[in-house]
């Protein structure tokens, strides 16, 4: 049968000897944690294991119109990013949400509501995108990226309730960060 413009082979062709990406092969680590002083440091370890899903950051431009002769023109004037949202499986001994809730202690003191300084609370988490021929989270990546300067905003909620039965429970964080780098 003739390929068309529209085939199944041309796509397939499209995508490379490796086919398309699939998103269950990835590495999430955390650096720089050990200058917080964490009681839960040890965590730290497991964090890599237990992070369920990642979304890799974005990046987008702030533009201001320029209206001088004509239709007017956006000009970039910066990058901004958004937050990374990180979901992370719990454990029984609630070590991930501790590890968090005294991460965020850090950065802002719960009984005086004094604010660190901000070098002293923030880190650097690296994302790796591993091949889909990967065997294990030593093998290169195929896209390599690090939050710089970030920190947890958010932890979010875990629901707790009879008609849970045997779920897995879940814990979602948020993190700001200054920047990202591309790391390939």
């Amino acid at each position: 049968m003739p390929q068309t413009a529209f085939s199944i082979e041309k796509l397939r062709a499209a995508a490379g000897p490796g086919g398309f990406a699939k998103g269950q092969r990835y590495e999430v680590s955390f650096h720089d944690i050990l200058k917080l002083g964490l009681q839960s440091a040890g965590a730290a370890a497991n964090l890599p294991y237990l992070c369920e899903s990642i979304s890799l950051p974005t990046k987008s431009l702030a533009s201001v119109p320029h209206d001088i002769y004509g239709p007017p023109r956006e000009i970039s004037y910066r990058e901004t990013f958004t937050e990374a949202v990180l979901s992370f499986i719990v454990d029984d001994a609630f070590t991930v949400r501790k590890f968090f809730d005294e991460w965020q202690t850090k950065i802002i003191n719960p009984i005086t509501n004094n604010s660190n300084y901000y070098d002293d609370y923030v880190g650097t988490i690296k994302i790796k995108r591993l091949g889909n021929a990967s065997t294990d989270i030593t093998s290169s990546p195929a896209y390599h990226v690090e939050l710089v300067e970030a920190y947890p905003s958010l932890v979010g909620e875990i629901l707790l309730g009879h008609a849970q039965g045997n779920e897995i429970l879940r814990l979602s964080v948020t993190f700001k960060y200054r920047r990202w780098n591309s790391l390939d």
